[in-house]
């Protein structure tokens, strides 16, 4: 009987002390109880992006022999469009971007903070070799303003049977 108490006399020290300690940690800010990170679901930010928030044209490509595999060329499609029937898309996608595009950059964050949290990927290229790639299908999707699709000479991907053209 005393061998019962003293395990639970000692095991009663050992939650004390390891309440005390939690209780001191948390207090110096080194342990934070909150779990206000993102889950698989939750979006990156709490940013709302809407078709109005974006300025200036751009035009998304979407190499479709990717996405057609899957299945889900026509939920991206619409993702990108802004439509309002968007599945909830179980896929990523690694976005290029021309190096000096700045709207195409700035409108590819947007559209990566409306994706639950590492969904989408942005890689920055230079622009005539992104339209390189991309006339070789080595890519999954390229964001690129107007401007820029007109200066590095992107038209001529628009026909491309391979390749889906969204033009907001």
């Amino acid at each position: 009987m005393k061998t019962v108490l003293r395990y639970l006399l000692r095991l009663l020290s050992v939650a004390v002390f390891g309440a005390a300690l939690a209780g001191i940690l948390t207090a110096g800010g080194y342990i934070n109880w909150n779990n206000d990170s993102p889950d698989a679901v939750s979006s990156a930010t709490a940013q709302s992006v809407s078709a109005e928030d974006m300025e200036g044209k751009w035009v998304v490509l979407i190499n479709r022999g990717l996405h057609d595999k899957s299945g889900t060329t026509a939920d991206w499609e619409n993702f990108f469009s802004f439509s309002d029937n968007v599945p909830l898309i179980m896929e990523d996608i690694t976005c290029k971007v021309a190096e000096l595009d700045s709207g195409g950059l700035e409108t590819a964050k947007k559209y990566q903070a409306r994706l639950p949290e590492n969904q989408m990927k942005i890689v920055q290229e230079p622009g005539t070799m992104l339209v390189s790639k991309a006339e070789l299908l080595r890519f999954d999707v390229i964001i690129l303003s107007e401007a820029a699709a007109n200066a590095y000479s992107a038209q001529t991907l628009y026909g491309n049977k391979d390749i889906l053209a969204v033009k907001m």
